[in-house]
Parts: structure tokens; sequence; C-alpha cells
């Protein structure tokens, strides 16, 4: 825990805290601040934190400190001591339930603006009532990030906004996976922080690499692992504090905590963090760490207060699926199972990426799953190149011939199985056969779905070290599989059927429902917004290569 010196701060009475260091910067006795299981990383870096076999699920909804923090000083404490407030109940200090009630300041309210006074100055100044504006980027396991830190700002009494010249603080919940999406991120701070917001910069890019924030004024980060502090951070970050919570937690955020979801109808809940793999490329093990998995029963728990809050489908997260349970005695295919089977009716269950290694020994389980009718018949396996040699220096840990015994396998048994991958075009190893082994593949499987991207070198990978193929040449590739996948489509044998269709979004620019078949197929309606949460018969009367478009029948339930 570090944090930038601001004038009004007295940091020589704070407890715990040591001497200024030159850069401004206090240091801290960790001592009171951290178990002795947070106060350090492993040994052998982020990735090696241990694991605990139940993650931690005491958490306030107002977003209180763990509490195996609670014996020591909370982060409201190096405020100024400008007299306390009214707290979440209207008391200060702890609730009956332990729960840190955080005080709020007491503002004094301008003087002599009197009835002049503007829509903006006259917006709450206490905590918890300001604006904040979230930008989330990157997986489904960072959307779950994000929509778990906005239902803790905004039970809190924090009012969330689309729009950042609202806001009177940025979140940004930053993707690490490429360049551009890094940078997309670092741009929003700071033009964030040029019109004087402060900001708070959380997800994979500060967790992977601490060093993204120097030379940044009034920027707070927030590791992965420490999503449920997020309150304790704006609150501070509107105070003009910079907060630096970036120690990695041994115990996963709870799964209890409240949510803001993007999509009243989709439940993402994220199953595990990080993986067991160390692909070359790959900086998000660094910001993940190793496989840490919750519990089949706090995981079956999210979905069904998901589905008592309303959500009609149950999103499975994680950097890689396949793996999860491996940590705790359990394996992906009970997980399904169970989730499946607790889902009330009309419910639906997707799953989420998994690498092949840890998926191959599931085949049967995962195929019968699959087939279940609250369960849609869709995958995503990364394949990432069609050449055994560009694999190996990928440290994909894995071959063509397993990923195809596992594609195969499933589509034996799920004929209506929908199959997206990806790819990396251009990467440091790759010839032109193996460039060639690529479109091979995509012309033998024609994946309905495929994500194309050029190699981009992380800093701190393995990979970032190979010499680089040109620029030019990783461009021409990419565009030659961009170029065979638009050359095929997926959809024209579903004309003229009749199938039922999940409805879960809506496209108001184009006047259409959104849903998904059985098999996960897009299929788009006209706009009928009645239709969400629900599903009904419809008529595929045209195919694109994006999607179908239909006339609803009936027998809507």
């Amino acid at each position: 825990l570090a944090r930038s010196r601001q004038p009004h701060v007295d940091f020589a009475r704070v407890p715990n805290f040591g001497p200024v260091s030159a850069t401004g910067v206090p240091s801290i006795d960790s001592t009171g601040l951290f178990d002795e299981d947070e106060k350090t990383e492993d040994e052998d870096g982020p990735d090696d934190d241990d694991n605990d076999d139940e993650p931690w699920v005491g958490a306030s909804a107002a977003g209180a400190l763990r509490e195996e923090l609670e014996e020591g000083p909370e982060l409201e404490e190096i405020a100024s001591s400008t007299p306390l407030v009214g707290a979440a109940n209207g008391r200060t200090g702890r609730g009956s339930d332990g729960q840190v009630l955080r005080p709020r300041r007491r503002v004094p309210p301008p003087t002599g603006a009197g009835e002049a006074l503007s829509a903006e100055e006259r917006r709450p100044t206490l905590p918890g009532r300001q604006h904040v504006y979230v930008k989330t980027q990157g997986c489904a396991h960072n959307s779950s990030d994000s929509e778990f830190m906005m239902g803790l700002l905004q039970e809190y009494g924090y009012i969330l906004t689309d729009k950042l010249e609202d806001a009177d603080v940025c979140l940004v919940n930053s993707c690490t996976v490429k360049n551009p999406s890094q940078d997309s991120a670092m741009n929003l701070v700071k033009r964030a922080r040029a019109d004087g917001k402060p900001v708070v910069l959380s997800g994979c890019v500060p967790s992977a690499d601490h060093s993204v924030i120097e030379g940044l004024e009034g920027v707070s980060v927030l590791d992965v692992s420490q999503i449920d502090r997020i309150v304790e951070v704006v609150e501070q970050a509107l105070q003009g504090n910079s907060v630096q919570l970036l120690n990695k937690r041994r115990i996963l955020p709870s799964l209890d905590l409240p949510k803001v979801r993007r999509n009243s109808c989709i439940e993402i809940i994220p199953i595990s963090g990080g993986c067991l793999g160390n692909c070359s490329y790959c900086k998000t093990k660094h910001a993940r760490g190793k496989l840490s998995s919750y519990s089949e029963d706090a995981i079956v728990g999210r979905a069904l207060q998901a589905a008592a809050e309303g959500a009609s489908e149950v999103w499975l997260a994680s950097e890689d699926t396949g793996a999860y349970g491996l940590d705790i005695g359990t394996n992906i295919a009970n997980l399904l199972e169970k989730v499946a089977d607790s889902l009330p009716p009309g419910m639906m269950l997707k799953l989420g990426m998994t690498n092949p290694p840890y998926m191959l020994a599931h085949i049967d389980a995962v195929a019968k799953i699959l087939q279940r009718p609250n369960v849609f018949a869709f995958i995503h396996v990364p394949v990432q190149s069609g050449s055994d040699p560009v694999l190996k220096a990928m440290i994909r840990e894995y071959s063509i011939a397993d990923f195809s015994t596992l594609v195969d396998g499933l589509r034996e048994k799920v004929p209506e199985l929908l199959l997206a991958t990806d790819v990396i075009c251009g990467f440091p190893a790759e010839s032109e056969e193996d460039h060639q082994g690529t479109l091979d593949l995509v012309k033998k499987y024609r994946f309905a779905v495929l994500n194309i991207s050029q190699f981009y070198p992380r800093p701190g990978t393995a990979a970032a070290r190979m010499k680089r193929l040109p620029t030019s040449l990783a461009k021409s590739r990419s565009t030659e599989v961009t170029a065979l996948f638009d050359s095929y489509e997926t959809n024209s044998h579903m004309l003229g059927r009749e199938e039922r269709v999940w409805f879960s979004d809506t496209e108001p620019k184009h006047g259409q429902t959104v849903g998904h078949t059985k098999g996960y197929v897009k299929v788009v309606v006209k706009q009928e917004d009645s239709l969400l949460g629900r599903s009904a018969i419809v008529r595929m009367r045209k195919a694109t290569k994006w999607h179908l478009e239909g006339e609803v029948l009936g027998e809507v339930r």
C-alpha cells in the first residue's frame, strides 16, 4: 500500500507510516496493514501466489474492508482531522457485524452563493455522492470485475454515468493482452487527468506492470485481486490522494458482492482466476497469476442469485475454463453439471474460453452437457496457430493433433456446436509454411467465429525477446487470414428453419432485438423489448455472414 503525499495529509500522524521518501511517497511499515500472507509476493514473482481452496465470502455489501484486514488502520485514517459524520447506517466506527463503517467528511456549504448556485455547484460533495465514469476493456472476466466494482460503488451511493465529462472521477478497468488495448487505456487515463479528474486504473495493465503509472499524477491503481476495495480507493482519489493497492491477495474477491450488470439479462460469473499455462507471449498471466478456483457451491450460489434478480443467461468466465478446479480437487465437467442442474427453467448456461490441454480429458462429459436443453452448444478454443513448431515456441502445451481431437470429438457428439477460435499472425517463429498451416486449419474447420490479431510483443514476456518478423509481413498474413475468413459463411443452412431463440440484447441503431439459438447462432428480429430475457420460436428468413434475420412466430416464454 502506497500513496502520493498530498499537502493536507500529515503522514507523521498516521500510524505505520514511516518517513516520506525523496520521491514524495511515504514509506510504510506494513505491520497491521496486511496479514503475513499479503505482505510480499512469493519469491518466484507475482505468478507464484498461493491459492486457498475457498474464496473469501464475507464481503460487506457496502464495500467494507475484508475481515482479515480489520485489525489494521483503515484507508480513511489518512484523511485530515476534519470531523467525521454519517456512515452507511448513520454511525461511525464498526457495525454489529464487524463491518467497517466508512465515515464521511463534513463539508461546509458554500457561502454567499444563495439561489445563484449552478447545478454543478449544487452537486453533493460528500464521499459516496459523486458521479463515476467506468470504462471497461478486455475479456468477460474483466467485464464481471467492472460489474462488481460498479455494484459496490452504486450501493455505497455513487452515481454511475456514461459520460466522462459528467464524472467527478474516472475508473478505467484495463486489458493488457495487446499493445493497442493498453495504449487505449493509458490514453483515457491521460485524457481524464488533463480534464482535472482523479483516475483509478484497475485491471490487468497495472496488475501486470506496476511501472505504467510512473510520472502520472493523480492516478490510483488497483490490483485485479483487490476489486472489492474500490469504494475506499475512489474515496481517497476524490480527496486528492493517490492510492496503490497492488499486493496480490491469496484469496479471490467474493462472488457475493453486489453487481450492476451492463446487460441485465446476462450474469457473467468468474469461476477462477489465473491459469496453469506459461504462454511465451501472454502478459495476462503476470496480472492474474496462477490458477485459483472458486468453489462449486459459491458459483452455483451466484447463478441462483442472478436468476432471482431476473438474469436469463449465465456465462462462466475464466482465463482457461478447462483448468477449473484442478487446484481444489474438482473439474470443469463436474461444475458444468452442477450449474446446469441448478438453473431454473428458461435460464441458459454458456461456457467461456478454454485451452485444449485440460479440456481433452473431458470431451465426453462436456459434450453430454452441451447437449442439454439449457446449455448453449458453444465453445471457444483458441488455437493461435496451425503449426506445431509455432505452438511449441508459444509454449502452448498442445499440438494441432490435440486441438483436432478435442474439436472433432465435440463436433461428433454435438453437431450444432458453434466453434470460436483465435489466431496470432506473424509470431516471431512463424515461417511461410507455418502460416500456410494456419490457413489450412481455417479452411478445414470453417470457424464461425475467428478472432485474428497480429503479434504484439508484450514487455516482460519471453516472446518479446525473440527476433520479430517485419511488421509488414505480419500485417499481410493477417490480411490473408481475414480474407479467407470473409470468403465463407456458416449460417445459410439454417434458412427456413423454425428455432427457439433466447433474446438478451437490443441494437437500437438498427431497430433490432438480438438473441441466439441453442447452437449460439446470432439471430435478429424487429425490435420488441418485451422479448428481452425470454425465448420464442423464430423462422429464419435471411442469412448473413454474422447473423440470421428472423420472424417471431410465437410460443414466447
